[in-house]
């Protein structure tokens, strides 16, 4: 196509390109950066999907035991040149009533998602953009009360990295295994709940020892 050009406008040409390539790339970034300043990092994200989770917790007051998962996080792009983090925590709630499921749907404005016999699911967003998703292991419990665990999901999206997340693990039971998790969080009232568990199949947690609660 350009064969018709000499050496010297060929390689004129070619400059031009590689400016206008680094110029698109440059307005791209410039432009993504704007979006990802008004975000909250990874590090706020995780203040703020922990108080959600905190909230939940409070929502089952009365329930048999509550345990909290540890923080778990996959990496992300937030743009096409900007890494960061999705994080998500899990609350176990054994004991759970349906008047406790309905009391965190009305709290986080949840939508039901699936309502059969043999599972229900109800998922929503808050207004600092944490996703909320509940499920329980049949809709409708005899006696109103759910006898396997009721979960609750708290997930951020892909959040900007600008900090450290400030994970952290005390020391572990003198019984512990290298299985075993550790979770923690701050009560809206007060107080924390901390547990040691373990992923199993059949739930999302086995509990070891849990302490605190939130009310």
């Amino acid at each position: 196509m350009f064969s018709n050009l000499s050496a010297r406008w060929r390689r004129r040409l070619r400059v031009a390109v590689v400016l206008w390539a680094v110029l698109l790339l440059a307005l791209a970034f410039a432009g993504s950066r704007a979006t990802v300043r008004e975000q909250v990092d990874a590090g706020g994200a995780r203040g703020l999907l922990d108080a959600a989770i905190g909230e939940a917790a409070a929502a089952f007051t009365g329930a048999a035991v509550l345990a909290v998962g540890p923080l778990t996080w996959d990496e992300c792009n937030v743009t096409p040149v900007r890494e960061g983090l999705s994080l998500e925590r899990t609350l176990q709630v054994s004991g759970a009533t349906v008047d406790h499921v309905a009391s965190l749907t009305d709290r986080f404005s949840l939508r039901s998602l699936t309502n059969e016999p043999d599972g229900a699911s109800w998922s929503g967003t808050t207004a600092d953009f944490i996703g909320i998703r509940v499920t329980a292991p049949a809709a409708d419990p005899p006696g109103g009360r759910w006898a396997e665990p009721v979960s609750v999901q708290a997930v951020s999206g892909c959040r900007p990295l600008e900090a450290p997340i400030g994970s952290f693990t005390p020391a572990p039971p003198a019984e512990a295994t290298a299985d075993w998790d550790y979770g923690s969080i701050a009560c809206p009232g007060g107080g924390t709940l901390a547990s040691w568990t373990e992923p199993v199949e059949a739930q999302p947690m086995r509990v070891h020892e849990t302490t605190g609660g939130c009310s």
